[in-house]
């Protein structure tokens, strides 16, 4: 079932308070709009004292859906940067806040309250988005979602970077839909102590209390830095009411709990990453009803590691190597009616080794191999695999290729990736690209070839044919043209199409059997457009979403009573992000999000047909006052949220 995240009504008030070392150095204003600057105008002001870390940002940005740097208006991919600046200028809670910004997200609830993340219009929780944090894929590898809500810090974050559209021919089977790569401040961003707390209230209760606490530090060719989150949070304080009525107060019964630690250390080329995140959730609505023995916990323990290795072999052969351990005990609870105890733990093994070839300036040349071994146990008596097993495993088997061409009038971007696992069908998925930046002009003429592959539990849950991938053809269009130094205008459009999707089914006469398997189609086809304006007085961001699912098979779980609608998601949505520095000590951030009405499960009618219900059209208002002194290393905000 899903419904709308708990909060949104609530006024909420926000406080947060950033304390630095006399170590950090003062920040700098500077009147040069760096994102929109072509690459050639960026070389030019490196020669004359920009300071390296910009370029490192620029290459960073670009890279996000290519295996070779290119300029961010000519990458292969339909990309959102997010910047620290404007997280800490919008005074955003957590990372919904930031995400809900971005065109074609949205947000739903899954089973036992846990929140899940749309993309276009499509339910994306369970492996068709791939949710990345300094490289470590954070999807859990037993049914490959991921879990939202005061789980990852704001404040330790220096920038997102979102692919709204394929990643797999990159990234694998979790970035079907989309890719949130989240970069975290680092030992140079860090550079000293940086400490800072956060307060939420609603109208009945906190909203949340929040400490963060970083230090870092670079020497010479070595650096290390470490980050620590401790969050508590609710939900929501009204009331939660399921189909047959029952209900209960979500104050005291919709907590979270975060425990966090990420330490890197750089020497030269090598680097090292260890990434611990305990999450838990507390709920009490299960799978829908209200329990009545009281709200659950449900935990999700993670921890990631990485060794990497990146060497310059010469001026034309690059070659990257990195080890990754990934180790996870999700959804773990006592069980609760209707539901026995979970506990099973999981782990992935993986190896990648990359090159890349430029034998000219305009041609260049990446490919690789991957491999990993999964393996899950069970912990508890129930729930065991199949056929009575305690244990199980699995290998899978990557080679990946993708070659960039510059020329004059184009860019030409070919891409593969073959994936072999040990329990489903092979994965193929290409990708082709036509990019390039004409003076002022951009366009970008993309196909995409994604697949979400099947985790631990849908191998395990499967019936009798077993389960697959599924794939996703992606078609995208966009084009952009900077009307000045401080104005862009972007606009795409897109046509997505899913086969054979991983589905989990209950059949209507059999209720005890439930299982996973691939049947029908999805996908949904719509525009996004945004505008950007960003000068010495501040900026502002608007941005347009829409999509239909009109003339789209849709599998049933999605289907709504009108056929443009997918379940949960609206069709059109509007996003206002302003910023204006008031003076040199204080800035005002107004931000809000327009909703159309969205469909959700009302219930269930005597004959066990679905009854479903709109809610009306919304407006969610957001304002923040920043007083933020150069010298100091102080910066005090306060907000309301959700107005």
């Amino acid at each position: 079932m899903l419904r709308k995240i708990s909060g949104l009504f609530f006024l909420l008030f926000f406080v947060s308070t950033s304390v630095r070392s006399q170590e950090l150095s003062a920040e700098k204003k500077d009147s040069l709009d760096y994102y929109e600057m072509s690459l050639e105008d960026l070389l030019k002001l490196k020669a004359h004292g920009v300071p390296s870390e910009l370029e490192e940002l620029i290459n960073t940005l670009i890279s996000v859906s290519s295996k070779k740097a290119v300029n961010t208006r000519e990458t292969p991919g339909i990309v959102s940067l997010i910047t620290e600046e404007e997280i800490k200028n919008s005074g955003a809670r957590d990372l919904i806040d930031v995400l809900r910004m971005v065109p074609g997200i949205d947000f739903g609830v899954d089973v036992e309250g846990v929140i899940g993340i749309g993309m276009r219009g499509n339910w994306a929780n369970e492996g068709k988005i791939l949710i990345l944090i300094d490289g470590q894929e954070t999807n859990e590898i037993l049914y490959a979602s991921s879990q939202l809500g005061n789980r990852f810090s704001v404040e330790l974050i220096k920038r997102i970077e979102v692919i709204r559209g394929p990643g797999s021919a990159i990234y694998g089977g979790y970035a079907e839909y989309g890719v949130i790569n989240i970069i975290t401040k680092q030992a140079e961003d860090i550079n000293g102590l940086n400490a800072s707390a956060t307060y939420g209230q609603m109208t009945r209760g906190y909203g949340r209390k929040n400490l963060n606490l970083s230090v870092g530090k670079k020497i010479n060719d070595f650096s290390f830095g470490v980050s620590g989150f401790a969050g508590l949070a609710q939900r929501s304080d009204q009331r939660y009411t399921d189909f047959d009525g029952a209900s209960y107060d979500m104050r005291g019964n919709s907590a979270t709990e975060t425990q966090y630690i990420n330490f890197g250390a750089k020497y030269k080329n090598l680097s090292y990453r260890l990434i611990y995140d305990n999450y838990v959730i507390q709920a009490r609505d299960g799978f829908g009803a209200v329990l009545a023995e009281g709200a659950v916990n449900f935990g999700f323990k993670n921890v990631y590691s990485e060794l990497k290795h990146e060497a310059k072999l010469n001026d034309k052969w690059k070659l990257s190597s990195r080890l990754n351990f990934k180790y996870q005990q999700p959804w773990k609870n006592d069980g609760f009616a209707g539901s026995d105890p979970y506990n099973k733990v999981a782990q992935r093994q993986s190896g990648q080794v990359n090159a890349t070839f430029d034998p000219t300036r305009n041609v260049s040349i990446s490919f690789g191999t991957e491999a990993f071994y999964d393996f899950a146990k069970n912990l508890g008596n129930y729930y065991a695999f199949k056929d009575g097993k305690t244990s199980v495993s699995y290998y899978n088997y990557t080679f990946f290729t993708q070659s960039l061409i510059k020329t004059k009038f184009t860019n030409i971007i070919l891409g593969a990736r073959f994936d072999n696992h040990s329990a489903f069908n092979d994965a193929f998925v290409p990708r082709v690209g036509f990019t390039k930046k004409l003076d002022r002009f951009h366009y970008k003429l993309l196909f995409g070839r994604a697949f979400r592959a099947p985790a631990i539990e849908n191998i395990n849950g499967a019936n009798v044919n077993g389960v697959d991938p599924e794939f996703t053809n992606v078609v995208e269009l966009e084009l952009g043209y900077q009307m000045s130094r401080n104005t862009i205008l972007t606009f795409n459009i897109f046509d997505i199409n899913t086969t054979m999707p991983i589905v989990y089914y209950t059949p209507p006469d059999t209720l005890s059997s439930e299982y996973y398997t691939n049947s029908g189609a999805s996908g949904s086809k719509g525009v996004e457009a945004e505008y950007r304006y960003k000068s010495n007085w501040g900026y502002i961001t608007a941005n347009y979403a829409y999509y239909t699912a009109s003339n789209k098979t849709q599998i049933v779980p999605n289907q709504t009573p009108v056929a443009a609608s997918l379940l949960a998601f609206v069709n059109h949505r509007v996003n206002l992000n302003a910023q204006a520095n008031l003076s040199k000590l204080f800035s005002l951030n107004i931000s809000g999000s327009y909703y159309s009405k969205r469909y959700h499960v009302a219930g269930y009618d005597s004959t066990g047909n679905t009854v479903f219900d709109a809610t009306d059209p919304m407006f969610l208002l957001n304002c923040y006052l920043l007083y933020k002194p150069v010298k100091s290393g102080l910066s005090i905000g306060i907000g309301v949220y959700d107005i």
